[in-house]
């Protein structure tokens, strides 16, 4: 990026990092803090304060499933209706990390569903239109249960591969997202099975940097503040808004806008309330004030 600075002559930048993006944004902000004009964040992981405290938080996610509950146990067309939703799917995680659940997958070939992949791939926060997601999730875990994988082969085997790339790895783990041996992968499992009962375990994105060759070359350390100018965030009060929002309160003067239901980088999925204080801050350089909050559409 300060490449790209120089080659076109721009004294300073403005930035619109979402979602894992706020990690090369800190890089670049702690390397060039005086050619930043603004920062917009949406979504982003907060790697300064070390991945184990970006890992640990899975509250959201917890949060967002226990609305799932409540929604299947009111809903007769949820497939679960009528039972524990939350024991139902426990129940099926666990038994899938002792028996893996053989599927076919028509863009993946012959794969094994193990509960880890169903606890890291498995389940979308965002209900969708209709709650169509929602009612795809309960009616993939009621098959799976009875052995049949189906509705979770494509997404799972597909994800696992992703973040199994050369590409991905480089990435991450020259970001220091890897553990460092095997005690501190159980110590980090252990603490995210506490926080999260329902989707703790080991991060499907730091596995792939056990034995790594090549040395870290972005590691975790906190953000010098001094010379950046105040920066916007948004989030969505389901999921993403408290780690966007502890990025932008180590910068003083920032300000985080909560959108205030489902959804992941709201600027991307098009939500026009955060699109509008994103907008008037890059160009104008004027955010709203602390506290917003934008209604869910």
């Amino acid at each position: 990026m300060e490449a790209v600075r120089q080659a076109l002559g721009e004294e300073r930048l403005s930035f619109m990092a979402a979602s894992y993006g706020g990690v090369p944004m800190a890089a670049y902000a702690r390397l060039f803090p005086q050619r930043i004009r603004a920062m917009y964040v949406d979504g982003v992981v907060n790697q300064t304060l070390g991945w184990h405290r970006v890992s640990g938080t899975t509250s959201p996610f917890e949060r967002a499933f226990a609305r799932f509950t409540r929604w299947c146990a009111d809903t007769a067309a949820c497939a679960l209706h009528g039972e524990d939703a939350g024991a139902v799917w426990r129940a099926l995680t666990w038994k899938a990390d002792r028996e893996p659940i053989r599927v076919t997958s028509q863009q993946f070939g012959e794969g094994q569903l193990t509960g880890w992949h169903l606890r890291s791939f498995g389940f979308l926060g965002d209900p969708g239109p209709g709650n169509s997601r929602w009612l795809a999730f309960a009616d993939a875990v009621d098959k799976a249960r009875r052995g049949d994988g189906s509705g979770f082969a494509d997404f799972a085997l597909g994800n696992a591969r992703v973040w199994a790339m050369p590409g991905a790895l480089a990435m991450t783990c020259g970001d220091d997202r890897g553990y460092r041996g095997f005690a501190q992968l159980r110590k980090h499992s252990r603490q995210a099975r506490k926080l999260s009962p329902n989707f703790g375990g080991a991060a499907f994105d730091s596995l792939g940097c056990a034995g790594w060759p090549l040395p870290v070359a972005n590691r975790a350390r906190p953000l010098p503040v001094r010379g950046l100018p105040p920066a916007l965030g948004a989030g969505s009060t389901w999921g993403d808004y408290v780690l966007t929002r502890r990025f932008t309160d180590m910068i003083p003067g920032s300000v985080t806008v909560a959108y205030d239901g489902p959804g992941h980088v709201m600027y991307l999925s098009g939500k026009k309330c955060p699109i509008r204080h994103a907008t008037t801050y890059l160009t104008d350089l004027e955010l709203p004030a602390p506290g917003t909050v934008c209604p869910a559409e």
